[in-house]
């Protein structure tokens, strides 16, 4: 049996039938209303209120019902059908399944199969990755191992926004000192690392030279107030500047040089906007050579929590060159004409009359409130939205699957809700109701503001790297060099994947060294220590005994954790139905507090004959579901720690 539960739940449903017969009624509906009944009245609890208004002697009547295999005693309390089991069956169900099936347990018939798109990260090539990108990273990795897991087929796929606001700075700054940049990455500087430096200065000093233009402008109209606060904007951007020249004084003088020599630096930046747009052989060339640069860099860090792709799809390629942006605008002209119109020259999707009018909300579970789409500017330029609906559509040409999911923060609700309304007017009403955006809100350092512009951000690099430094400080001395660098990088990768899936995505994310790090409950290195430990107990044993008879004095923490064990296929195809993985994250902590509790107050090899078994088998089995839990989640497992 695959799923334990599940043969438990088979045997009250039975109950259930048996019941309806004495009742002359059928009640089986009732095994949709399963809750968790409190411990001293059993395991499993149904509300059964209006039958106990109806039958008055329904008391009477349950204890005249046989109870299948799998159940042990029924009793009615305030209106509760409350069910106890067979712990000795149920046991003996549990251990085989799971040390039966190993790495396949939890796989069940609950699970759900389908074909699925999974689009995540997909961070702009312009910086490093920094710990909101972790986040998106982390649980886009790890729905696809969840999915797969259960036997579904998943592609995962990273959009590369080459064509995106941030790109021409890139471009002009790399075009200003490539021979600068390629000296540093060949002598070991991280690709993505330099770009971003470049990305920010270029981006401060276009923004100098558009505010110094503007404070000109003002104070030769005598506007002095207006002038003021715009110099104060100025200085801010200065400031900027001279933080780079004190990181890294080489590179900063010769960009901030080399920019220096382009008259009107901000009308350059909307050139090569336009130019890389329409194919310009050498903005091209050039922008996307420094972009490269920066995915060899992404490439490294997602090496490092075991994240890959498999498809890096270029924006220019899926939704600019093959005419998708063009196709976007015709179809909407054609099939929804009255939902276009022009503001000051851009092109306007009024996705918020065209949500209200066909009344669309729930269909397409939109926020309650949508703004105007603006899908092209009045220079001729297309948004991010109008390629990601070209994108949309290039997946819909390209592949067939049940669910495309977008995993992307939730200040992305809108333009998400305002790609599937111009999906679903342009006739694509299918593909509009497959498209999941699988939102998540940011993380939070306590006292410090990010701003990638600016440069001020923690990058995944240095995240991991900290992890790993305070973790190292601890495992040093108990092992080897290269071992206690496998290790703590192994140890810090849990640590970082955990923390990021343990809060519900839909709630911001606080990070926090002494959670990530405790040793003690809810945590990746916490996850890690259990299973070492079960591993150590197992290898100190030599070998799991055959589980030839259950013993008839089982302990209440035996019970409970007999219980969980049973339970975990179920959290599994919960998890993959809902794409919720904190369903995971909740089970597998509570499992370790319960194992070590457990361990510290029962002998396990030193216990007398056939309770040694049975033990060992738990211990077993306990890894596996751990194991099992941790591939899903990423997190890497250990045999000593």
């Amino acid at each position: 049996m695959s799923n334990p539960y599940g043969e438990l739940i088979g045997d009250v449903r039975r109950f259930l039938e048996l019941l309806s017969g004495e009742l002359g009624r059928d009640i089986t509906n009732y095994i949709n209303n399963v809750i968790r009944a409190p411990s001293h009245y059993g395991y499993l609890a149904i509300p059964v209120h209006s039958l106990v208004r109806e039958y008055a002697n329904l008391g009477d009547i349950i204890n005249r019902v046989p109870r299948p295999r799998l159940i042990g005693g029924v009793v009615l309390v305030n209106g509760y059908l409350n069910i106890d089991i067979n712990i000795n069956e149920y046991a003996g169900i549990v251990l085989r399944a799971v040390n039966g099936l190993g790495d396949r347990y939890g796989i069940s018939d609950r699970c759900v199969r389908a074909n699925y798109i999974i689009e995540h990260t997909s961070a702009n090539p312009a910086k490093p990755m920094h710990i909101g990108h972790g986040r998106n990273a982390v649980l886009g990795d790890s729905l696809a191992r969840l999915l797969r897991f259960c036997g579904s087929s998943v592609r995962v796929h990273f959009y590369v926004n080459d064509c995106g606001d941030q790109m021409p700075y890139v471009g002009i700054g790399y075009h200003v000192i490539r021979d600068l940049v390629l000296s540093r990455v060949k002598r070991g500087a991280k690709p993505d690392d330099v770009i971003g430096i470049i990305y920010s200065i270029t981006y401060a000093v276009s923004e100098i030279k558009r505010l110094s233009k503007q404070i000109e402008q003002l104070s030769g109209e005598g506007r002095y107030d207006e002038a003021n606060k715009l110099i104060g904007e100025r200085d801010e951007w200065v400031s900027v500047i001279n933080n780079f020249l004190e990181r890294d004084k080489e590179l900063t003088e010769n960009l901030v040089k080399g920019l220096g020599k382009f008259e009107d630096l901000p009308s350059m930046v909307k050139q090569w906007s336009r130019a890389y747009e329409e194919g310009d052989e050498y903005v091209r060339k050039v922008i996307r050579e420094a972009v490269d640069l920066v995915l060899r860099g992404f490439r490294e860090t997602l090496d490092r929590l075991g994240i890959s792709f498999d498809s890096w799809d270029f924006e220019s390629e899926v939704a600019v060159d093959n005419g998708g942006v063009s196709r976007v605008i015709n179809e909407l002209l054609r099939k929804a004409p009255q939902y276009i119109e022009r503001d000051n020259g851009a092109l306007v999707f009024r996705a918020d009359k065209y949500a209200q009018d066909l009344r669309l909300w729930d269909e397409l579970k939109l926020p309650r409130y949508i703004p105007k789409a603006t899908l092209i500017r009045s220079d001729g330029t297309s948004l991010y939205l109008t390629r990601d609906i070209a994108y949309a559509l290039w997946y819909w040409d390209n592949y067939k699957f049940d669910a495309l999911i977008r995993v992307i923060g939730s200040e992305q609700a809108h333009p998400q809700a305002q790609l599937r309304l111009a999906l679903y007017a342009m006739g694509y009403q299918e593909l509009a109701r497959k498209i999941i955006h699988c939102s998540y809100e940011m993380v939070n350092l306590a006292g410090m503001k990010m701003s990638g512009r600016k440069g001020v951000y923690v990058t995944l690099d240095e995240l991991l790297n900290e992890a790993k430094s305070r973790v190292m400080d601890i495992v040093k001395g108990r092992f080897g060099q290269d071992e206690a660098d496998r290790v703590a990088e192994a140890v810090a990768v849990g640590a970082i994947r955990y923390s990021f899936l343990s809060v519900n995505p839909n709630k911001p994310l606080t990070f926090s060294w002494d959670k990530v790090l405790n040793l003690k409950q809810n945590s990746g290195p916490f996850i890690q220590y259990t299973y070492v430990r079960a591993n150590s107990i197992l290898e100190k044993a030599g070998s799991v005994p055959a589980l030839n008879q259950i013993p008839s004095n089982i302990a209440n923490e035996e019970k409970e954790l007999i219980l969980m064990l049973g339970e975990y296929p179920e959290v599994i195809a919960r998890s993959a139905q809902d794409l919720r993985l904190e369903y995971i994250i909740d089970y597998i902590n509570k499992l370790s507090l319960l194992f070590n509790s457990y361990y510290e107050k029962y002998p396990v090899l030193n216990s007398e004959p056939g309770i040694r078994e049975f033990r060992l088998n738990i211990v077993s089995a306990v890894k596996t579901v751990l194991g099992n839990a941790m591939d899903i989640l990423g997190i890497p497992r250990l045999s000593r720690m």
